[in-house]
């Protein structure tokens, strides 16, 4: 996974000493990820947006600090090409919960993870 952090590193590495909260936004595929202070990087959106990214739906978005990690849960309606509900969120549940713990990892964050919003069903999975 290819972490890109905005505005740069060392804005990034001063952010992280103070533990303040950041933004995370991991592509579907786990090939890249951009990361800011949201601060800094305002929302996913404004985050995507600084690197030429158009749609947010293209990825695990989340919030976090040392302590927690927030997942917006948004399954995209074509997710993976998965026309089945359920079978499209179960897949992206699982997606999820592999990638977003790697990229914490990689950064050197071990939060505990709460999901956003999730669908009710979620808890069948």
């Amino acid at each position: 996974m290819n972490i890109i952090k905005y505005p740069s590193d060392e804005a990034f590495d001063e952010a992280m000493k103070s533990d303040s909260r950041f933004l995370g936004a991991v592509s579907l595929d786990g090939s890249t990820a951009y990361v800011g202070a949201a601060e800094t990087a305002g929302d996913h959106i404004a985050l995507l947006e600084a690197f030429g990214e158009e749609s947010p739906s293209g990825f695990f978005r989340l919030s976090f600090d040392s302590i927690t990690a927030e997942w917006t849960f948004s399954c995209p309606k074509s997710y993976k090409g998965i026309a089945q509900d359920k079978e499209r969120m179960e897949a992206y549940y699982r997606d999820g919960l592999r990638l977003i713990p790697e990229f914490l990892v990689m950064l050197g964050y071990f939060s505990k993870l709460k999901i956003k919003n999730p669908p009710p069903e979620i808890w069948t999975f």
